[in-house]
Parts: structure tokens; C-alpha cells; sequence
């Protein structure tokens, strides 16, 4: 039996909420928070992905720190232009084993003490996040509805370890308690090998003594310690772009939906018109126009989520952004947009069709009309003798 390590580093509960709508960081009261400034070190290797080329780069701010149970955390937010307001919760620990490190991982499932009152552990984040979007909100544009499930992940991050652990201690000597850790399982003995199998399979290690192994619930990250900020935006990324694709997946629910009660009203209608100004032609071009806008919006979003991984030149975080969107499926979020997306041009075809239809049957009528007046002129012409 291996010796049972000490651990420390800091284990991060992330919350990404949308908000609803895009947000204009330029509006964004400042003097109303307190941002966060994090200089780079001169000399230092920048694995940071081009967050400017799509807009994902995001205002820190510093939201203070409270007491839950026993543990002092800390709290930031991140908002994000995409219209995604991140809320992190980060706990310090020191000489930990994995059973009490896998105890504290489990920290935000359940019941904690907060300023003497007991609450879910998820109210926390979702009081920080209200109250920031309560701030931030003239800042809000391009509203629609808000997906109201929030995205949650947790990232384990090990900066020491005692006696020193290397990436294949994490994968052999600690396979089953590395899992326990990522899956949050306290019996981890109990953890069958497939399971640690499948929570170990994706993983990076750059040397023998880092590695980053990204699963469904959390990622861990040992070792690493001058790359892990820029090793955690690329998992934030992939996290924040998981959220979208839900968003926006039920988003084009939503207005498909609507679209289908809009053009079944128009064309269960007997016959449309003759004018432009009658009632099921007004509705109908009312559904086009959603119809259009959703489509220019989503393609937009979706065009920035394919184009990916051109956004960074470092081949590493390039690596750890596949294997994270592998975890996370972004791809088959990616591809059920996508299907949902042809739907809606179908719909947005099909109206154009019947718009295409009333516009020349209104033409041919009023040519009709045209006509039988000319005729009308010359028999009364005739009739005078002119």
C-alpha cells in the first residue's frame, strides 16, 4: 500500500448563470464594483487563449469573502460579454489527505452555516449572482429568455503534495482516489475500474510532474502552478460555451414553437388576402421577422463556437480545450443546435414562400383590376364617341 499523501492548493466551485441577453462591458458600472487586476510577470511563457478574437474575455470582480461551516472563502465574479456572469467560490487547504480533500470537494452538496443561518450551499452563489446582474443590468442588451439553470463545475487544484506526487501517481499508485475526487465519491474503494477508468481517461500531462484531468463534475489540476490560471480559462471556456449551446438550444425551442402556432394560425386561414395590410399577412410577417433575427443571432454565436480552435496559438491549451469539450459534448450540443438551426430555416423558407405566394396573387389581382379599369375607359370612350 502506497504512503498516503498530504495534499494542499485550493479546491474552486464555479457557478456560470446566464443572464439573459448580451452584456456591454463598456456600460458596465465599474465604480460600482471592485475589478480585479492581474498583471503578468515579465519573462513568463503566455499560454492564455486570444479571448479578444471572440469576445469571451471577461471583467474580474472581487466579491469579498465569508465564512461557510468553518472554511473562509473567497468569492469572485467574472462577467462575460456572451451574457454569462461566472460567481467562483475558492477554499484553501493545507496537508489534507484524499478522504478529507474528497470531504471538502463535497462542500457545495448539501446544508452549510452561513453568518449563523443554515442554508443550501447553492443559494450562496445564486445571491452573489442576482445581486451583480442587479448591478450590471443597464449594461444588459439584446434580452431574451434566460436559461434558468445555472452551469456548476469544480476544479481541484494541487499546488504541493507531501511526499511529492507525479502525473502517474494520480493514474496508478491513486488511481480510485483521484477518481473519488473528481466524482466527489467518499467510499471511493468502492469505485469499480471502469468507473475510475472512465473518470481518469481524459487527461493532459506537458511533464512527468503535472497533469490535468478534466471529467464531467471537476477537473484536477496538479503541479502546473505558473500555468494554472490560463490551464483553468480554457476548462471556464468550455464550460461558459456548454451553457450557450443550452441557452441557445432552448432558445430556438422556444421560437420554433412559436413560429409553428404563428404559421399554422396564417395557413389554416381559408385564403390570405388581397392586401398587404390584412390580418393573417401582418402575422405572418411578424413570424418571418423572428424567424430572420433568431437566425442571424444564433449563426452568429454558432459560427463563433465552430471557429474554436482557431482561437489560441498554443498548441497545449488547444489540447486541453478537445479534451474538454469532448467531456462536456460540446460537439453533439453543437450538432442538436445546428439540426434546430436547419429546422428553422425551413420555417423561415416555408414563410417566405407563402409571402412570396400573397405578394403575387395581390399583383395579378391588381393587374386584374388595371385591366377591367382600361377596358371600362374604352367602353365609355367608345359609348361617347371619342
Amino acid at each position: 500500500m502506497p504512503e498516503a499523501p498530504s495534499l494542499t492548493g485550493r479546491v474552486v466551485f464555479q457557478y456560470f448563470y446566464d443572464v439573459g441577453g448580451d452584456i456591454d462591458l463598456e456600460h458596465v458600472p465599474k465604480d460600482k464594483l471592485s475589478p480585479i487586476e492581474r498583471p503578468r510577470a515579465r519573462g513568463a511563457r503566455i499560454l492564455a487563449p486570444k479571448y479578444r478574437e471572440v469576445g469571451f474575455e471577461p471583467l474580474e470582480v472581487d466579491l469579498g469573502s465569508r465564512k461557510v461551516d468553518k472554511h473562509t472563502v473567497t468569492v469572485e465574479g467574472r462577467i462575460f460579454p456572451v451574457g454569462v456572469i461566472g460567481i467562483y467560490i475558492s477554499v484553501e487547504f493545507r496537508n489534507l489527505s484524499f478522504d478529507g480533500l474528497v470531504k471538502l470537494v463535497g462542500l457545495n452538496e448539501g446544508r452549510v452555516k452561513v453568518a449563523g443561518k443554515e442554508v443550501n450551499f447553492d443559494e450562496i452563489p445564486l445571491e452573489l449572482f442576482e445581486g451583480l446582474k442587479k448591478t450590471i443590468k443597464s449594461a444588459i442588451v439584446y434580452p431574451y429568455p434566460a436559461f434558468e439553470h445555472p452551469e456548476t463545475y469544480t476544479l481541484i487544484l494541487i499546488a504541493e503534495s507531501e511526499p511529492r506526487l507525479d502525473a502517474e501517481d494520480f493514474l496508478t499508485k491513486f488511481r480510485k482516489q483521484t477518481a473519488g475526487l473528481l466524482r466527489g465519491e467518499r467510499d471511493w474503494r468502492s469505485l469499480s475500474d471502469r468507473e475510475a477508468e472512465d473518470a481518469l481517461k481524459l487527461y493532459l500531462s506537458y511533464s512527468d510532474e503535472d497533469i490535468v484531468v478534466v471529467d464531467w463534475y471537476s477537473a484536477l489540476i496538479s503541479g502546473a502552478v505558473e500555468y494554472t490560471d490560463e490551464l483553468v480559462r480554457m476548462i471556464e471556456f468550455a464550460r461558459v460555451q456548454l451553457l450557450e449551446l443550452k441557452t441557445y438550444d432552448r432558445l430556438l425551442d422556444l421560437r420554433v414553437e412559436r413560429a409553428y402556432d404563428s404559421l399554422r394560425s396564417v395557413f389554416r386561414q381559408p385564403r390570405m388576402g388581397v392586401t398587404w395590410r390584412s390580418r393573417p399577412y401582418g402575422e405572418l410577417m411578424r413570424a418571418t421577422r423572428e424567424l430572420a433575427e433568431c437566425r442571424v443571432e444564433v449563426t452568429d454565436f454558432i459560427e463563433d463556437t465552430h471557429n474554436i480552435s482557431k482561437l489560441t496559438g498554443e498548441w497545449y491549451l488547444g489540447k486541453l480545450y478537445r479534451i474538454a469539450s469532448e467531456r462536456f459534448r460540446i460537439a453533439d450540443w453543437m450538432g442538436l443546435v445546428d439540426k434546430k438551426l436547419d429546422r428553422l430555416q425551413e420555417l423561415y423558407a416555408m414563410a417566405m414562400e407563402r409571402v412570396d405566394v400573397h405578394r403575387a396573387m395581390t399583383l395579378e389581382f391588381l393587374m386584374m383590376l388595371l385591366i377591367i379599369a382600361i377596358v371600362v375607359l374604352e367602353v365609355i370612350m367608345v359609348a361617347k364617341g371619342l
